[in-house]
């Protein structure tokens, strides 16, 4: 009997199946808040970095061999070479201000408006008041100076900066002000903190998954985790199933709170953990 491609790749289909949905997932929410280059930048860092540590939990007290992280991450030895060189290598990305002002193309616009002495007003040392078109200084010529992605337009940028309240357009002498330096990726505050909790989460869900996988090996207890749903459910059952589950997990939560705040010291040392639960409901579209 003879075994296909298909049976061969199993486990590797499995696992690229369980990654593709987390990223598309992840992905979805992060349009429009980080660009797809500096999230390339981020994740290759962070990937190697990674990767680094766990090659020096297989041999304490020696260097990681470019040699060995190449294979590891599948990234030529000069490009390690160049990432490992950086600057920012090993420090948190949310502190790197270069990073932060280039997450997305609307904010390197802000950036260079704010910063450049191209567009700012030499009496007042604000940014200047541009027309959207023409020779620079110009909105025209700022996107230019800011992004050096080709094909962009004047509009696709005022629409998005419009939306996020950092700009205001006069229309009667087709001028551009800059209300506000910051582009807010999320809508508010309340969004803001609401994308931090929920973002928490999912890491504190991936932490889980990855001691489920390694704790066999390691003779270690496995984290509980558990999880039910439907794939069937009327779409005009959804209002009375989330109340029934909002009620359950409100309950849910309290009594979790009560376990944990026993165990909660009261001074701060190096030899403590995070430890918690995570309650959610979802909903997801079925697709086809």
């Amino acid at each position: 009997m003879t075994t296909s491609i298909k049976d061969d790749l199993g486990d590797v289909a499995i696992l690229t199946l369980a990654v593709e949905s987390v990223f598309r997932k992840l992905i979805r929410l992060l349009i429009g808040k980080i660009s797809l280059k500096k999230l390339q930048e981020m994740i290759q860092a962070i990937f190697v970095e990674e990767a680094e540590v766990i090659l020096k939990k297989e041999k304490p007290g020696k260097n990681v061999a470019l040699s060995a992280l190449a294979v590891v991450t599948g990234i030529d030895t000069r490009t390690l070479t160049r990432i490992k060189a950086k600057e920012s290598y090993l420090k948190p990305f949310h502190e790197e201000t270069r990073f932060l002002r280039e997450i997305t193309p609307e904010c390197s616009v802000l950036d260079v408006w704010e910063s450049s002495e191209t567009y700012r007003d030499p009496k007042t040392g604000k940014p200047m008041i541009l027309p959207v078109s023409g020779p620079k200084p110009s909105f025209e010529s700022l996107i230019s100076d800011s992004n050096s992605t080709r094909g962009v337009t004047v509009n696709s940028f005022l629409q998005r900066l419009e939306v996020s309240k950092s700009i205001v357009v006069n229309k009667a002498d087709n001028s551009v002000r800059m209300i506000d330096k910051r582009y807010t990726p999320f809508g508010s505050e309340a969004q803001t903190e609401n994308a931090r909790i929920g973002m928490a989460a999912v890491g504190n869900l991936v932490e889980t998954v990855t001691h489920n996988l390694v704790a066999p090996s390691e003779n270690d207890e496995s984290f509980y985790q558990r999880g039910c749903w439907t794939n069937r459910m009327d779409r005009n059952d959804r209002k009375r199933l989330r109340e029934l589950v909002k009620k359950f997990l409100e309950e849910t939560d309290e009594k979790a709170r009560k376990i944990i705040k026993p165990f909660e010291q009261s001074v701060v040392s190096h030899d403590q953990v995070t430890a918690g639960i995570s309650l959610f409901y979802f909903e997801e579209q079925n697709r086809g």
